[in-house]
C-alpha cells in the first residue's frame, strides 16, 4: 500500500528550518523523517509539501510532489511522525477509512478521495487540517502516545536517542592506530582516521562514512560523521551528527551539523541545530545553559530543558567572535557580527552587537554568495533552489520589518 508523507501547519514551530524545506527533511540525528522511512524500506510514493518548496523538494527527492490523485488505498503519514512509532503492516490491513490524531493534528489517515484532496490543499497552504472536516468511518485521538515532533526542542530531546538507534550495528571495524574505548560499534567505511584519535563507544556507537578525514582528536558515541566530512585536529565531538562534507573543528556537543556546513574553527557549539551551506567563523560560539541552571524558554515557552542552544537555519554567516544566547532561532542567509541576544529575521546583517543598524542583506547579495560557496563543493544552484531563495525572501519580510531591519548600507 503506498505511503504519502505530508507536513501539518506545525511547520511554523520549526521555522525558521522549515522556511528552506519540508518538515519531513529536517534531520532528526542524522536522518530525516524522510529518510527513516526509505532506510526502513518503505520510500514514499508521492510527497505533499508547502507551495514555495514543491519544485525544490520533487528536485531532492525524484518523486511526486503535490500532484496527481490519491485513491482509498493511500497511508497518509505526518512528515514529523517517526516510522517506528507506527504499524504501517497494521494500518495496511484495515480496510475502512480512518483518522489517528494527537489533538487538533493529524497523525496517519486513509482517507476518500474528497479528504485527500481537501488534506493536500491544506498542506499546499501551509494551514492547519481540520480534523473534524474528515468524513471517515474511524477516528481515534493517541493523545501524546502518538510519537509527533511538536516544537523545535523536541529535536535536542530525541537527538541522543536517535543517533544511538541509527549508529548501532553489529559491525566493529575499529581504525588502525585510533584509541577505542567502550563495547559499542565503530564502523569506518572506506574512512581516513588517523593515528591518535580517541573513539569513545561507552554511550554509543560511532559511524564515520566514505571519504571522511578525522585528525587526532576525541569522538564520544553516538556520533556520525558524513561522507566526506572533515574532522581537524584537537576537536571535541560529543552525541552529534556532522553532516556530508562539513569541515569542523572546536568543541560540538550534542548538536547537528548539516551537509556542506564549516564550522573549521575553535568555538563551542552545543545542543545545536545548524541548517545546510552555513559558514560558522573563528571563535563562534552558541550558549546552551543559563547561569541560574533553570529550563531555557523560546518565545516565552519553556521547553522542558535546561540545556538548549540556538536553532541556526541554512546559509547563515557568522562573522569571527560571534556569540549568541541560548535558545535563539537564526533566520535563513542571515549575517551576524558580535553578541546575539535576540532572535534573527531571515535575510539580514545583524550588527547590534557590535554597535552598528541592523539591515536588510540584499537578495542578489545573498544569490550570489551561495553561488560561490556551492561551487567551493562542485555544486550548481539550480533554478528551483534560486526560486525557493526568492520565494523565502518575499515570505519573510514582515518579519524583518517587525524586527527593526531595514534597507541600507551595513557598516561598523
Amino acid at each position: 500500500m503506498p505511503v504519502t508523507l505530508f507536513e501539518d501547519h506545525h511547520w511554523k514551530n520549526f521555522a525558521p528550518l522549515t522556511l528552506t524545506r519540508a518538515t519531513f527533511n529536517v534531520k532528526i540525528g542524522a536522518r530525516t523523517i524522510l529518510e527513516e522511512y526509505e532506510h526502513a524500506g518503505r520510500r514514499p510514493v508521492s510527497l505533499l509539501a508547502r507551495k514555495h518548496l514543491e519544485e525544490i523538494t520533487k528536485e531532492r527527492h525524484g518523486c511526486e510532489v503535490n500532484t496527481g490523485s490519491h485513491d482509498g488505498d493511500t497511508i497518509f503519514v505526518n512528515g514529523l511522525v517517526h516510522p517506528s512509532a507506527l504499524d504501517i503492516d497494521r494500518l495496511e490491513k484495515i480496510t475502512h477509512t480512518f483518522a489517528i490524531t494527537s489533538g487538533n493534528r493529524l497523525v496517519v489517515a486513509r482517507l476518500s478521495r474528497k479528504d485527500a484532496e481537501y488534506l493536500s490543499k491544506c498542506v499546499r497552504a501551509g494551514a492547519a487540517v481540520n480534523v473534524k472536516k474528515l468524513n471517515v468511518d474511524k477516528a481515534t485521538d493517541a493523545g501524546q502516545e502518538s510519537g509527533i515532533l511538536s516544537d523545535l526542542w523536541d529535536i535536542i530531546r530525541v537527538l541522543e536517542n536517535s543517533l544511538a538507534m541509527q549508529t548501532a550495528s553489529d559491525e566493529r571495524s575499529d581504525p588502525l592506530g585510533a584509541r577505542v574505548t567502550g563495547a559499542a560499534g565503530v564502523v569506518a567505511e572506506g574512512a581516513e582516521v588517523e593515528e591518535g584519535a580517541v573513539l569513545d563507544t561507552r554511550n554509543g556507537g560511532i559511524y564515520i562514512g566514505p571519504g571522511a578525514q578525522v585528525a587526532p582528536c576525541r569522538i564520544t558515541g553516538p556520533a556520525y560523521i558524513g561522507a566526506g566530512a572533515q574532522v581537524k585536529q584537537f576537536s571535541v565531538i560529543d552525541s552529534s551528527y556532522i553532516g556530508v562534507s562539513c569541515r569542523v573543528a572546536g568543541e560540538i556537543e550534542h548538536s547537528v551539523i548539516s551537509d556542506y556546513t564549516n564550522k573549521a574553527h575553535a568555538g563551542f557549539v552545543g545542543h545545536s541545530y545548524v541548517g545546510e551551506w552555513v559558514n560558522l567563523g573563528a571563535m563562534t560560539t552558541t550558549s546552551d545553559l543559563k547561569m541560574t541552571y533553570g529550563n531555557i524558554k523560546m518565545g516565552g515557552t519553556d521547553t522542558g530543558l535546561n540545556k538548549v542552544g540556538a536553532f541556526i537555519a541554512d546559509m547563515a554567516k557568522t562573522s569571527i567572535g560571534t556569540l549568541t544566547y541560548s535558545g535563539r532561532k537564526i533566520g535563513v542567509s542571515s549575517h551576524l557580527h558580535g553578541l546575539v541576544a535576540k532572535d534573527v529575521p531571515s535575510f539580514s546583517i545583524w550588527g547590534a552587537g557590535v554597535g552598528a543598524r541592523n539591515v536588510e542583506l540584499e537578495l542578489s547579495s545573498a544569490i550570489e554568495t551561495q553561488r560561490k560557496m556551492m561551487g567551493r563543493r562542485g555544486q550548481t544552484m539550480s533554478k528551483a533552489y534560486e526560486k525557493m531563495l526568492r520565494d523565502v525572501f518575499l515570505m519573510t519580510a514582515v518579519e524583518r520589518k517587525k524586527s527593526g531591519v531595514r534597507k541600507g548600507r551595513f557598516s561598523v
